[in-house]
């Protein structure tokens, strides 16, 4: 029996939340059974990981992330040109501008079935009023074009019902992203002053962390500003940042205007996130748009406290005060405040790490995550063998 051919899209080779749910769902799938592909931009670690688990790359020249006509017109005919030439059976992708070029492209090539993953929405509040009614627009004539749509969060559910790109009768599911729960294991005490060293930092000194690319609407620049408050009351107080992007530059001059100095140690890339999630009392993504946050479950499953926005899907799986805290978008008050609790409530920030990782264990392994798509793959594959 031929196996079936999937095509991930996917805009930028970047290691990130939905670059790690796409491999871990080209990886956890039965391959006897499947011959899962990834279309992607040239270069990264997302397509180093895809290839050294043995699955190809289709490198799609063009793919770039701002909204560029002319090269998304060229990232169009390469991308309908591999669909075409693959003969895939069913086309999944991923975000946003991968999600409108891959739909389209696929609609184009006559694909016999396409996907589509709700990473996140484009048209968010940090956006103008402009983009986002384009954006807003682009997604609702994407959903055309698609047999299913996956959502990895409830609160994304209810965002595409009010914008109209969820209509009546539109088939879709809510599938959580998912972790590989036996690598994240809470650490230590011992084991975490000796990670601190390795970084860097006091090994008994009070550590925030923040592990995420360093790119526009992460809220890096006000968790420097919410920590410059923080080590007012707390100067002994070490921020951890892990992760490259555009932004760290700015970020390094910002830290340095806020007199933070050797109090902010930016870390850089980690391909492995654990020791630098395994050195920190708490975690903080202050996210100002957000599909849900892996790093959110990563920290959650080792028991680390996690304080986050209040956006996107992230009240979906932290719920304030009873397996993390939650935050405003872009209030360095309130994330100060939020940060301080944590460090100075011990016990609290025990609990919490506790209640966190009971509810990732419970609900958002990669297995399960894995398993709720290949039932949607084997549910569309099914109604085109009867339509057949």
């Amino acid at each position: 029996m031929d196996r079936i051919r999937v095509l991930h899209v996917h805009t930028l080779p970047v290691i990130s939340g939905s670059g790690i749910n796409t491999f871990l769902t080209m990886s956890g799938l039965d391959r006897t059974r499947y011959a899962p592909e990834m279309a992607c931009a040239p270069g990264g670690g997302l397509n180093d990981m895809v290839r050294a688990a043995g699955m190809p790359v289709r490198v799609i020249r063009h793919f770039v992330q701002p909204v560029a006509p002319v090269s998304d017109l060229r990232a169009l005919f390469e991308l309908v040109g591999v669909i075409r030439s693959g003969g895939y059976d069913i086309v999944h992708t991923h975000n946003s501008k991968a999600g409108f070029i891959g739909r389209l492209a696929a609609f184009i090539a006559g694909t016999p079935i396409v996907v589509h993953t709700v990473h996140g929405f484009a048209f968010h509040e940090s956006e103008s009023a402009p983009r986002r009614v384009l954006f807003c627009a682009l997604e609702r004539l994407a959903a055309n074009w698609c047999h299913h749509m996956i959502f990895i969060s409830r609160p994304l559910v209810e965002w595409a019902r009010r914008e109209g790109v969820l209509r009546p009768g539109m088939a879709h599911s809510v599938i959580y992203s998912g972790i590989r729960l036996n690598l994240f294991r809470p650490v230590s005490r011992r084991r975490r002053r000796e990670l601190r060293r390795e970084m860097g930092l006091a090994p008994d000194a009070p550590v925030i962390g923040m592990v995420s690319k360093l790119w526009p609407g992460k809220g890096h620049d006000v968790l420097l500003r919410a920590f410059a408050a923080l080590r007012q009351r707390m100067p002994r107080a070490r921020l951890l940042i892990v992760g490259e992007g555009a932004e760290r530059a700015n970020l390094e001059r910002l830290a340095r205007s806020l007199g933070l100095g050797g109090a902010v140690v930016f870390a850089g890339f980690m391909a492995d996130v654990r020791p630098a999630i395994g050195a920190c009392d708490a975690t903080v993504l202050p996210s100002l748009f957000e599909g849900m946050g892996r790093v959110l479950l990563e920290s959650m499953a080792m028991g680390v406290p996690v304080i986050a926005s209040e956006v996107g899907g992230i009240p979906d799986l932290v719920r304030h005060r009873e397996n993390g805290l939650l935050v405003p978008p872009g209030n360095v008050r309130e994330l100060a405040l939020a940060m301080h609790h944590l460090l100075h409530d011990t016990q609290q920030a025990r609990e919490l790490g506790r209640a966190g990782r009971r509810t990732v264990t419970e609900c958002y392994g990669a297995d399960a995550m894995v398993g709720a798509i290949d039932g949607v793959y084997r549910g569309l594959l099914a109604a085109r063998r009867a339509h057949d």
